[in-house]
């Protein structure tokens, strides 16, 4: 019998609220949470950073130089290719001069290529999202900044100030305040946390962490370049799309997204899907979020930031459409030529 139907209670007791009624519960209950969900994960913590001031390093990775070459080894006739050298490695996929379109950018040292993708969802509608596929030829290119820890920026803002060719917002790190946090090789924080982690390496290789898969003192013991903790990680070790994730209801469900793929050292690309866009992008939930970075063949994946934090930046200006219109950052991850300077950091 539905609720319509149940005009009297026989037994006397208090009449049956209306089906209309309970929806309107439900929701108002999911508006709570939501709003709960967003004073402490950015309101709350986001004062408490600014009355902090900037974000200040308390030690330096200095990597290891690479192993010197015997003799041996250099008399050898035959010449084999290092790995390590990506400038020959992905050749194909530099230019001599800087090369400039509506979505991509090829140089000595970089090469970016962004494409949209649209898909349908159970419901009907479209959600829409962009991948920038990503050569390096130097570690040195992959950047990460904070904004002014006074008043946060726009996306745009801090791609400008920093000089980033292509820019995505990060893990919202001035927000938190433990935790292992590692950017452009400076220490910042060293503690464990039960998010999972995402580490990329000087040698540029990058690699994904539950909470019982590493310890941090271990972690800091290696070639640290950058580190993050927001997560979830999105893939299983063998590159399939996790279906179980280390993270809250609020993150799972389906929302704007931004995440960060890896393929081998040298090879990465920025993932931002948009949402909350009736007719344009609906959203997506994490599960189809890890499925695309399986399906472009990455080896590992990790979730930053999402829902109206949610943007990509190319040549200084916003890439895809944020929900609400955007939210001002506390950090970002970029891509510059590796003689552009560090401007500003933290100050």
């Amino acid at each position: 019998m539905g609720y319509e139907e149940r005009h009297t209670n026989p037994a006397g007791g208090k009449r049956p609220r209306p089906a209309w009624q309970l929806i309107l519960l439900d929701l108002a209950l999911t508006g709570l949470v939501l709003c709960v969900f967003a004073l402490f994960h950015h309101v709350l913590p986001s004062v408490q950073r600014r009355l902090n001031g900037p974000m200040t390093p308390i030690a330096t990775v200095t990597p290891l130089a690479p192993p010197v070459e015997t003799a041996a080894a250099e008399a050898s006739p035959e010449v084999t290719p290092d790995p390590n050298d990506w400038r020959a490695k992905f050749a194909g996929r530099f230019t001599e001069e800087t090369v400039v379109t509506e979505n991509s950018y090829t140089s000595p040292n970089l090469s970016v290529e962004i494409s949209t993708h649209v898909v349908t969802m159970d419901n009907g509608q479209p959600t829409t999202y962009y991948v920038a596929d990503i050569y390096l030829a130097d570690i040195s290119g992959f950047r990460t900044c904070f904004s002014n820890p006074r008043y946060h920026e726009s996306g745009e803002s801090l791609a400008q100030q920093y000089g980033a060719i292509l820019a995505i917002n990060g893990d919202y790190a001035t927000n938190q305040s433990y935790g292992l946090l590692v950017r452009n090789g400076q220490i910042y924080m060293e503690e464990q946390t039960e998010n999972d982690i995402c580490v990329l390496y000087y040698d540029g290789s990058m690699e994904t962490y539950g909470p019982e898969e590493y310890r941090a003192e271990e972690i800091l013991s290696r070639d640290v370049y950058q580190s993050w903790k927001f997560g979830p990680e999105l893939l299983e070790s063998d590159g399939s799309p996790k279906t179980e994730f280390n993270t809250t209801y609020a993150i799972v469900s389906r929302n704007p997204r931004t995440g960060l793929g890896y393929y081998e050292p040298g090879h990465y690309c920025f993932v931002v899907l948009d949402g909350r866009q009736e007719g344009y992008s609906y959203g997506m939930p994490m599960e189809g979020f890890a499925k695309i970075f399986s399906d472009l063949g990455c080896a590992a994946a990790y979730n930053m930031d999402g829902g109206d934090s949610a943007v990509m930046v190319f040549n200084g200006a916003e890439y895809n459409r944020p929900s609400h219109g955007g939210r001002n950052l506390g950090d970002m991850l970029y891509i510059a030529e590796p003689d552009t300077p560090f401007e500003g950091e933290g100050e």
